[in-house]
């Protein structure tokens, strides 16, 4: 018996997601996805679960009408966001449980996994169209930062945290790699900032205009701190090449956005020579403030 794709549950930028059977669910790549790339996002998601990150499993791979996609495990549940479009005071205590979540995933880690520097070099060297020359000294300046070998999922909010059976599970693990946990909060710390909210995440615009998205990073921020007594300046250090590397997905909307946060900070980098950078926390965004030597 040959199985069929069943109903659409979510659409993404890159895949949709169907019901397939009872427990499990197809993710279908949309049309230009290379084999190879999907091979390795099944090899990376039965790498996070063996780890003891709690993610879905992953089955088999499959073609439908020329397409390609990965049977998944079902997690049965609503993501942290859906549910907040119908309960919206929990948000206060979501970006807190997010932090928190996304502190166990870091005390994991796992071989084989994508370097996170070498990830993040290729997404700039992606953007060298709009970056010019600017994306040479950003990846050089990757090579300063420290290295590591959490499990990070490199691109987790709310959207991707599924609440099942009162237990949080992640999922869309295409964008992991293994490296310094700093830099993963700091991807989370942009997507809370960013200006425009991509396709599919459900309209909250109501909770956020009540909770502005500075406090939002500010929450999340200082539970992720209190939980891993991690440092901002650790933290900040790698808003410089995430945002060079989010350039390369032309998500619509922010490349002023971000250019503006490069530029600000590859400025800072030349005042080094002269000047003593301290970190702290902004309205709005990670920065810098220097003071003279």
């Amino acid at each position: 018996m040959i199985m069929e794709k069943g109903e659409l549950l979510g659409k993404g930028m890159t895949a949709d997601v169907y019901m397939w059977g009872q427990d499990k669910v197809l993710k279908l790549y949309k049309e230009g996805y290379p084999e190879e790339w999907i091979k390795r996002e099944a090899a990376t998601g039965r790498k996070i679960l063996e780890a003891g990150v709690p993610s879905p499993a992953v089955f088999d791979m499959v073609e439908i009408d020329g397409l390609k996609g990965i049977i998944l495990q079902r997690i049965v549940g609503k993501s942290m966001l859906a549910i907040l479009e119908k309960e919206p005071w929990r948000f206060h205590s979501f970006v807190q449980e997010l932090a928190g979540f996304q502190h166990k995933i870091h005390k994991c880690s796992s071989e084989g996994l994508p370097s996170q520097k070498e990830k993040f070099s290729l997404a700039i060297a992606l953007s060298s169209g709009i970056l010019g020359d600017k994306a040479k000294r950003i990846i050089d300046f990757v090579d300063t930062l420290p290295e590591g070998d959490s499990i990070c999922h490199g691109d987790l909010y709310l959207d991707k945290i599924i609440v099942s059976n009162d237990k949080l599970v992640a999922i869309d693990w295409s964008g992991a790699y293994r490296g310094d946990p700093s830099g993963d909060v700091a991807r989370t710390c942009l997507i809370i900032n960013s200006p425009v909210v991509p396709p599919g995440i459900p309209d909250i615009a109501g909770t956020m205009s009540a909770f502005p998205k500075w406090m939002t990073c500010r929450l999340y921020l200082n539970e992720y701190m209190r939980a891993s007594k991690a440092k901002l300046e650790n933290l900040d250090a790698w808003m410089l090449p995430l945002a060079a590397a989010r350039l390369s997905a032309r998500i619509p909307g922010e490349e002023k956005w971000l250019m503006e946060i490069i530029n600000k900070r590859l400025q800072k980098l030349k005042l080094c020579h002269t000047q003593i950078l301290s970190p702290t926390l902004c309205v709005g965004e990670l920065n810098w403030e220097c003071r003279e030597a």
